[in-house]
């Protein structure tokens, strides 16, 4: 199992912008990482957005991806996981990312399996 030391802050903006296309429904992917860094959204076919959850297709996710959690928004101003989202926690790998609005890079947080607030060193991996 890959140690993961990091995020990408490219990724964060990327999360914060597809929140807002789908803003006022909540926004939900999964999470890959590359080298301890995630880095990357692994978007499945069939995900549904709702305003007031959102659901993955677990069995469209592509089987040579190193998916290590998931992100999603909430269309509030609030970060916190809620006990659905405990539950996503539990069964999607072992890091998640919430942002709520404004959408920015200041309204996230991320968690670990538990729901306990983990903090990762923010990095940028620009090619």
């Amino acid at each position: 199992m890959m140690r993961i030391h990091a995020i990408d802050i490219d990724l964060i903006d990327d999360i914060n912008e597809s929140a807002k296309s789908v803003y006022p429904d909540e926004f939900l992917c999964t999470l890959s990482a590359e080298d301890g860094v995630i880095c990357e959204m692994v978007m499945l076919p069939g995900t549904v957005y709702g305003d007031e959850h959102s659901f993955l297709n677990l069995w469209m996710a592509p089987a040579n991806c190193n998916i290590v959690g998931t992100a999603h928004s909430h269309p509030d101003y609030c970060n916190m996981a809620s006990d659905a989202d405990l539950d996503l926690f539990r069964n999607m790998g072992g890091f998640h990312l919430i942002t709520c609005m404004p959408f920015d890079r200041t309204s996230w947080k991320l968690y670990n399996s538990l729901g306990e607030e983990v903090e990762l060193e923010v990095v940028s991996q620009v090619m």
